[in-house]
């Protein structure tokens, strides 16, 4: 596998790089090659199938680029960017293909990995400026250790175009794509087990007490703290942290210098502020105010708070005169990459962070802050969006740093337009400053310490109706792709069944505060008149930046009204100063166990605070139908699964019947039948254990096992050669598996027997 390196090619409006004729060709026709050849392009290492193109790992038309983590919300952000303007499956009104990202975390320095869940978007072909940048994400199950044992994890990212990364293989090889591991800092906890906080501290208590404490319990650790001057310069002693570094929040405050916290958690500000004269950054406003006080104010003697033995060896004359000359410092931190999160209507940032100090303190400490600014050109000029933030600290930098991640919802429905009338690409520009947030009002401000990205972005397509809900999602499928004459995928042929998760948002709904929106979903057997409210309680989680000082995640209880509306909690865009999110844009999770096999019909409404009800917008799909209700089928029964040993092929050549739980020798050729039926069959496979005995050794089916070659049942005969394997008692199971999508996977059975080898 590549190494998991992170680029930073810089955007360069309508340039596209050239692509070779024969690479077109093949990413057209991939998709029927790969369905008669999984390893066409050789990407699959134990297979039967050979390879007829050697082809992995092209980043020619997609790459991702940057990997970061938001600790405050355990949320994983990837960057991934677009090359070309074709080579996507087809135009805006068509369906294009999809980009998949696949993240995996590992906290052993990447001798295990746990696969955290995968995210996707659409990309077609379109005209315009090039590179475009999208984003992705997962909230990721992290570990949250004690500060003072906090440690690094791993993440890797795996990009692959059109069909998405195996899930739990990390070393997953796409043929189009690539693969980036970092190194990420989960927060650290503030609760910590007693038996952790034992162990970790190495205390021994009397075994009296010991009896008396319940390990499971926490240890509640005290806030952290902001460490003084005297603190800061004791701690940066005998580092390479400059003065100007640690003494600049203070020295600012000190003297005077605006430094603009506009747009920061509860500092709400105009959506719009208006855009004045160019501002050089602290450096310049700093030179001015020194100007203005006719030279550099002696501090010790000014003001107790310099006046320390920590800062007697210390020139503050000349740490000043230093941070006046300081702009755009890279040395520290870096904006490596912005894109644009379609799914989630989100701006978002990946930041690195190069250095182990200057960071205003370590794990246990309130650290320091990296500000992100955003503005979005619409064709009229920069508007600002809002500014985000992410924590850091002084810890361990693996090489490479760490990357951290921001993300700010957009808000951008209003902006989107038709299909037909072509993409809406507007220039994105985000700044990066550290400790002092970039002003509203200055999209050209310099920072101290940050630099600058711009790039292009693309709005879905579809022009929105403001308050008519948009139901999109159906557990995690475009509902443009259930086919609404069966209620199954267009392109696996799935039903559905389990927990079905209606998804869809608002658009223009009104800011938090304001009279609530609400919406209610209704569901009703195919054909029929009767409609269902479905009003039982439910949790929903998400993330709020609502008069707080950074994001954070909430859970809240769904709580229906007399007439079975529910409140509509989103908020992508809170004037520029916070947001509010629900997970998965969640507008129910539907409990259909119970229901079995058929064909149901989902509606989604909204109603205002008057009591007006608006219908579902009208979705335009691709394939020329429209989605107001949408019709799935449901599916809620496992595969039936039949196995049996009929007879042994013994090393001298007779046969002879048999049955399960006998012994038998190495060498000797078992076989028996097998038979599987489902109305959606997916695929059969055989387990036998322990493998570790077995060497590889497996049964043989006569006929296919898996989808589209079998789709209701499978049956026949196997057999298994023995010749190879160990002395041991084994089991030997059969495994089927149904393509029902529900959220812990399809549907799944299995038969077995048991048997023993000896010499």
């Amino acid at each position: 596998m590549p190494p998991g390196d992170e680029t930073k090619p810089r955007p360069v409006a309508g340039r596209v790089t050239k692509v070779s004729a024969k690479e077109l060709g093949l990413r057209g026709s991939a998709k029927a090659k790969l369905l008669a050849n999984p390893n066409y392009f050789g990407t699959i290492k134990e297979t039967p199938f050979p390879a007829v193109e050697q082809l992995a790992f092209s980043t020619t038309f997609e790459r991702l680029n940057c990997v970061g983590l938001n600790p405050t919300i355990d949320q994983l952000e990837a960057v991934v960017r677009i090359n070309q303007t074709g080579g996507y499956g087809g135009a805006l009104c068509s369906a294009g293909s999809r980009e998949y990202v696949r993240f995996f975390v590992s906290y052993d320095d990447g001798a295990t990995w746990t696969d955290a869940g995968m995210d996707s978007f659409a990309v077609h072909d379109s005209a315009g400026a090039r590179p475009l940048d999208f984003a992705v994400n997962v909230v990721a199950p992290l570990q949250h250790r004690w500060c003072l044992f906090a440690r690094p994890a791993l993440v890797r990212a795996i990009l692959s175009w059109n069909t998405a990364p195996t899930a739990g293989d990390p070393d997953y090889t796409p043929v189009w794509g690539n693969v980036v591991t970092v190194s990420v800092a989960p927060r650290t906890s503030k609760l910590v087990p007693w038996g952790e906080f034992l162990e970790s501290t190495k205390i021994k208590l009397p075994e009296a007490v010991l009896a008396q404490v319940d390990p499971t319990a926490p240890v509640t650790l005290k806030a952290a703290e902001t460490l003084s001057v005297a603190e800061l310069a004791q701690t940066y002693a005998g580092t390479d942290v400059e003065p100007h570094r640690f003494l600049a929040p203070t020295i600012l405050d000190h003297i005077g210098v605006e430094t603009s916290r506009a747009g920061i958690g509860v500092a709400p500000v105009a959506p719009n502020p208006p855009v004045g004269p160019v501002q050089p950054g602290v450096a310049a406003a700093l030179s001015a105010k020194v100007g203005q006080l006719g030279g550099v104010p002696p501090m010790p003697m000014q003001s107790p708070l310099f006046d320390i033995p920590e800062l007697k060896q210390i020139d503050l004359s000349a740490v000043i005169a230093t941070l006046m000359k300081t702009d755009g410092d890279k040395s520290y931190e870096e904006l490596g990459c912005i894109g644009y999160d379609p799914t989630e209507d989100a701006l978002v940032g990946v930041l690195t962070v190069k250095k182990p100090n200057g960071y205003s303190g370590g794990p246990c400490t309130a650290g320091s802050t990296e500000y992100v600014a955003f503005w979005v050109d619409w064709g009229g000029g920069w508007s600002y969006v809002g500014t985000a933030g992410v924590v850091v600290h002084d810890e361990t930098i693996p090489d490479g740093g760490l990357r951290f991640a921001v993300y700010l919802p957009l808000g951008s429905t209003a902006h989107r337009r038709d299909c037909v009338e072509g993409p809406v690409e507007p220039r994105v520009r985000a700044i990066l400053s550290w400790s002092t947030p970039p002003p509203a009002g200055n999209p050209d401000w310099v920072p101290t310490w940050g630099n600058r990205e711009e790039t292009t972005i693309q709005l879905p397509v579809g022009a929105l109706s403001p308050l008519r809900p948009v139901f999109d999602f159906v557990s995690g499928v475009s509902v443009c792709d259930v086919d609404q004459s069966d209620g199954r995928t267009t392109s696996g042929d799935n039903p559905f069944g389990g927990v079905v998760t209606i998804s869809g948002f608002i658009p223009d709904a009104p800011d938090v505060g304001a009279p609530q929106m609400r919406y209610r979903v209704r569901v009703r057997p195919s054909g029929t008149s009767s409609w269902t409210t479905l009003s039982d309680p439910f949790w929903v989680s998400g993330t709020r930046w609502i008069g707080t000082t950074f994001p954070e995640s909430y859970s809240q209880l769904q709580t229906a009204d007399a007439d079975g509306f529910f409140p509509y909690l989103v908020d992508r865009n809170l004037a520029g100063a916070g947001y509010r999110t629900v997970y998965g844009d969640v507008l129910y999770p539907w409990q259909t166990i119970a229901l079995g096999a058929g064909l149901w019909e989902i509606e989604v409404v909204a109603k205002d605070a008057g009591g007006t009800v608006y219908p579902a917008q009208i979705l335009q799909c691709s394939d020329g139908t429209i989605r107001t209700t949408v019709t799935i089928r449901l599916d809620e029964t496992a595969p039936s699964v039949a196995l049996a040993i009929t007879e042994v092929e013994h090393a001298d050549g007779t046969v002879n019947p048999t049955g399960p739980c006998k012994k038998f020798k190495i060498g000797d050729k078992l076989r028996g039948t097998y038979d599987v039926s489902d109305a959606h069959l997916s695929q059969i496979w055989f387990e036998l254990e322990p493998a570790s005995s077995a060497l590889g050794a497996l049964p043989t089916f006569s006929g296919p096992t898996a989808f589209p070659a079998i789709t209701t049942t499978a049956n026949g005969t196997w057999e298994l050669d023995t010749s190879i394997m160990a002395a041991c008692g084994y089991v030997l199971t059969l495994w089927a598996t149904d393509r029902t999508i529900t959220p812990g996977g399809p549907w799944r059975d299995r038969d077995l027997f048991g048997f023993s080898l000896e010499a």
